[in-house]
């Protein structure tokens, strides 16, 4: 018998998230669409509404809004504009804060920052996405060296620009396997990216050579500001190369001496390689390791595997939870639901075991839940704890 600890008064702090929408989605198709990282019409039509997450969404929301099945789900959600459906979850899920990539959705779709906190109630901090950001440049600038200048400047003065740090999706572009190469290496790959500018107007950085040499550029500058970076670790849709998004693969930076004062999230509890994940947290100083809740899209079971894996070796000032929500605030309110059930769960078996008592397990689960995050990014909160 394990003894649970009931952490549902823990106001919690979203350590990874993105913005919701101004315009929320409409219909089954595009709802069900929202549950799913495939990009196959099948799965996100009518594949997706078979899965443990979906089914228990469904059921959760079922409660919340008061109505029966999916068609009932969706009327409920369509008669309440987005601010209206962020007051209500986020309310009702005590969310006092949220971490945001700025970088999806296109923030042209988001809610504007001070409708958003005025719904919610919560604090809110942006981060920057990184190859989002050189992609912009790399168009704007037709020369290397003026290139190189202007990512110089951008990184520079990030608590300046109004932001708390950077993610990057470098996973979802040339893999975490980051090096350090040649000059002539890094213009020849700028080259040919300019190239593809040139044809389309745009450009997708997967250059590992320029998009390397760049990423070195931010860790630079983050390690000089002491910025968090967090980076898309594990699970994504099929445009990720899972063989090369293991945390494993982020050694060199965690090697790099130059790089300690440079926190390093690794986001989505390296969900398939949470092991690992757990791993990097227990012996390297700077890497913290986020708990995701909502996505990837898991049952509970495979939610407290992650969990088990995280507190069985990383110490608790490492951990921070989060949602990875996007778009929908529906996704915030489940996986603050879930996660304090989840963290509860495993921290009563630690009791159970002996390996805390009552006042470290909660200490433990605050901490998790809310404390990391607050320190780590700096919200105002933390100035009054």
């Amino acid at each position: 018998m394990t003894n649970f600890v009931d952490l549902a008064d823990v106001p919690v702090v979203d350590n990874h998230a993105h913005a919701i929408e101004a315009r929320q989605p409409t219909g089954l198709a595009s709802w069900r669409a929202l549950f799913t990282e495939s990009p196959d019409p099948g799965m996100r039509a009518h594949e997706v509404a078979d899965t443990a997450f979906y089914r228990r969404l469904i059921r959760s929301l079922e409660a919340f809004y008061g109505v029966s099945g999916e068609d009932g789900v969706l009327r409920a959600r369509e008669s309440r504009s987005a601010a209206e459906l962020v007051s209500e979850l986020f309310r009702d899920a005590s969310i006092l804060g949220v971490v945001i990539d700025t970088g999806y959705p296109a923030p042209e779709n988001a809610m504007e920052v001070a409708d958003f906190m005025a719904a919610s109630g919560a604090e809110y901090v942006g981060l920057l996405r990184l190859e989002v950001e050189f992609q912009r440049l790399l168009v704007e600038y037709g020369s290397y060296d003026d290139f190189i200048a202007s990512v110089r400047e951008f990184v520079s003065d990030v608590r300046g620009g109004g932001f708390a740090g950077f993610k990057s999706i470098a996973a979802y572009r040339t893999g975490l396997a980051i090096e350090r190469w040649s000059d002539d290496a890094a213009r020849d790959a700028y080259a040919q990216a300019r190239v593809e500018v040139e044809l389309t107007g745009s450009v997708r950085l997967g250059y590992k050579p320029l998009l390397d040499t760049l990423l070195h550029l931010a860790f630079e500058a983050a390690a000089v500001q002491e910025l968090p970076v967090q980076f898309h670790v594990g699970y994504g849709d099929p445009d990720v190369d899972l063989r090369r998004a293991s945390p494993l693969e982020l050694r060199n930076i965690l090697e790099d001496s130059a790089y300690r004062s440079m926190p390093v999230v690794l986001l989505h509890g390296c969900w398939p390689y949470f092991r690992e994940g757990a791993y990097l947290a227990s012996v390297y100083g700077n890497a913290y390791l986020d708990l995701s809740y909502a996505v990837p899209f898991i049952s509970i079971g495979e939610m407290t595997s992650m969990t088990r894996a995280a507190l069985a070796v990383a110490p608790f000032s490492k951990l921070m939870y989060s949602s990875d929500g996007s778009r929908i605030p529906e996704l915030s309110w489940i996986a603050a639901k879930d996660g304090r059930q989840v963290i509860g769960s495993v921290l009563g078996e630690l009791i159970a075991d002996g390996d805390l008592d009552i006042d470290q397990a909660r200490d433990a689960g605050e901490r998790i839940l809310r404390d990391n995050a607050l320190r780590l990014y700096g919200f105002r909160s933390q100035v009054t704890r």
